[in-house]
């Protein structure tokens, strides 16, 4: 897949999910993404037997209703600046990185028990001194 394909520069205009129902765990599991743009939408699905990232580009536009979730709400609204499709050591593709507004990480896709996790990418920041510090955060 050539990087180009994905909607570089257009805005994210909505987020649909389905959960994985079966995991039962506190993770987020899913079953299917669909991120919509303006005149694409990007679906990312789990290969539940090589735990892979399927990724599906189709020319389509934002359907009536989107029930874009709460976790990605910040996102909304934001161009599309890069996207690295990640294979890990033995060659599957495991992880889709998404970067919005920035050229570093915004949203990260990884396939896993046959499911897609989701980790939101954030700066680490600098301490300014130990009173700053939260206490969960205090050994």
């Amino acid at each position: 897949m050539e990087i180009n394909e994905f909607p570089i520069g257009q805005t994210l205009t909505a987020v649909s999910i389905i959960e994985d129902k079966e995991d039962g765990g506190d993770r987020l599991c899913l079953d299917k993404v669909q991120l919509f743009f303006q005149d694409t939408t990007v679906t990312l699905l789990p290969i539940a037997d090589t735990d892979e990232v399927e990724i599906l580009l189709e020319t389509a536009t934002v359907p009536a209703v989107a029930d874009t979730p709460f976790w990605c709400k910040s996102l909304m609204g934001k161009k599309l600046m890069t996207v690295w499709v990640c294979d890990n050591d033995q060659g599957y593709r495991d992880q889709v990185i998404f970067a919005f507004e920035y050229l570093h990480p915004s949203i990260t896709f990884v396939a896993e028990c046959s499911s897609l996790l989701v980790f939101l990418c954030e700066p680490v920041c600098r301490v300014k001194s130990v009173t700053d510090l939260q206490y969960s955060q205090v050994s």
